[in-house]
């Protein structure tokens, strides 16, 4: 069939793909609280002060700061940046969270340990065998005495809960700190990251760590921080600020396999919405020409493009662009539409009738005088119009003059809407 050409941008991508840039964690910088802010910022923890999210651990408290709290008569507790455990500003917005992700609650006992965990249910349960991307950004506290190699992110299908001092020690986060190294930040916001597959069903993000005193590393660290705010007893331990808490999906882009393209044609572009945390190649007739989420491209030869798509998993699509001279639109030959007929039985025009040659997507509506419906029909496949003077419910019209609408798509894709009168005599 031949084709009209014009200029086109396809992005093409899968199911959802919009959802692909959508952050799956709901209050996700921290800054929406329960209630007045200043009210709830002389409490400071998060479980009555923060939105949507909790803590794992009973008599934990994990520390809410928010610059709101600069403002009321009970300072310098959770002050932003100068506060009882830091002097922070916030990654983004006013607030951060603070944890402790070690405590020793016996000094001659490291398997014996206070850890807390933030949690937050999710916008929506995770896809099986679907690749996303998750990271959050972390901060050593300066109040902290030790530094230590575990912090990570677990997605669990359950809420994720555990007695204070009790560890499995078996808990896998699907994305962790780099554990060959010591978490000793202070000064800057690091983000920590990573891919993975999701089982499917995961609902609740934790932050924490997640394996107790024998099976992690750690080590002294030297701090002169003076809390803007009373003292923190203790000299084992080691406290994080968290800010800006991130999930997305990272769907597989689906290609269109091929396409044709004209002398006179406008450049086409193929390719993928541009995601986060996703690699690109591409490659035309074999050689590499470039590494974007899409390309502009018009060959004037057949070129077989392919695109390596690597996030979870490196995945390879090919698209066949044809290069052909033969892309002339369609004539389109107008319909020729009567105005006039006589359904009195004589066998002479008794059908108002004309042809729709190559038409699709055909809809008409007949109207009385009145402006009421009497005969109508839509996405008609046939190629005639045919209306033998009766309504819809088989009632024979009276004569007189009937107003018609009609619409219908042509073979080079436009769309074409029609308006006029016929006059019914009998």
């Amino acid at each position: 069939m031949k084709l009209k050409h014009t200029h086109v941008i396809i992005l093409l991508f899968v199911c959802l793909a919009n959802q692909a840039q959508i952050n799956l964690v709901p209050n996700y910088s921290f800054e929406d609280t329960i209630g007045d802010c200043q009210s709830q910022m002389i409490v400071s923890n998060l479980v009555s002060s923060v939105k949507n999210w909790h803590t794992c651990t009973s008599n934990t408290t994990p520390d809410y700061y928010n610059t709101c709290a600069n403002a009321i008569i009970y300072p310098n507790i959770c002050t932003v940046p100068y506060n009882t455990r830091s002097y922070q500003t916030p990654h983004t917005g006013n607030a951060y969270l603070g944890i402790g992700t070690y405590f020793a609650l016996n000094s001659s006992d490291s398997s014996q340990v206070e850890v807390e965990y933030i949690s937050v249910k999710l916008k929506q349960s995770l896809r099986a065998n679907t690749c996303y991307y998750a990271e959050f950004y972390t901060s050593l506290g300066n109040i902290s005495k030790l530094a230590i190699n575990q912090i990570g992110l677990l997605l669990s299908q359950n809420t994720f809960t555990t007695a204070t001092g009790s560890f499995t020690n078996t808990i896998q986060p699907q994305v962790q700190w780099d554990t060959t190294k010591y978490f000793t930040d202070t000064l800057n916001w690091v983000k920590i990251s990573g891919k993975f597959i999701a089982q499917g069903g995961e609902q609740y993000l934790t932050i924490g760590n997640f394996k107790d005193g024998l099976h992690l590393k750690k080590k002294t660290v030297n701090s002169n921080f003076i809390p803007a705010f009373g003292t923190v007893s203790g000299t084992f331990f080691s406290y994080v600020l968290i800010d800006d808490v991130s999930l997305y999906e990272l769907p597989t882009p689906q290609l269109q396999s091929s396409y044709v393209i004209c002398p006179n044609s406008d450049s086409l572009v193929i390719g993928d919405t541009a995601r986060i945390q996703t690699r690109y190649q591409w490659y035309a007739n074999g050689l590499t020409i470039d590494t974007t989420s899409y390309i502009k491209i018009k060959p004037n030869q057949t070129t077989t493009y392919v695109l390596h798509t690597t996030n979870c998993s490196t995945s390879t699509q090919t698209v066949v662009v044809t290069y052909s001279n033969n892309c002339e639109p369609i004539v389109i030959i107008e319909p020729t539409i009567p105005n006039v007929f006589t359904p009195n039985g004589d066998g002479t025009n008794d059908v108002w009738s004309f042809e729709l040659k190559n038409m699709t997507e055909i809809s008409y509506s007949i109207y009385n005088r009145w402006g009421n419906l009497i005969k109508g029909s839509t996405l008609m496949t046939q190629n005639y119009i045919n209306w033998d003077g009766r309504t819809t419910s088989g009632e024979v019209c009276n004569e007189g003059v009937y107003f018609y609408t009609l619409q219908y798509t042509d073979a080079n894709g436009d769309v074409h809407k029609k308006n006029g009168y016929v006059s019914l005599i009998r």
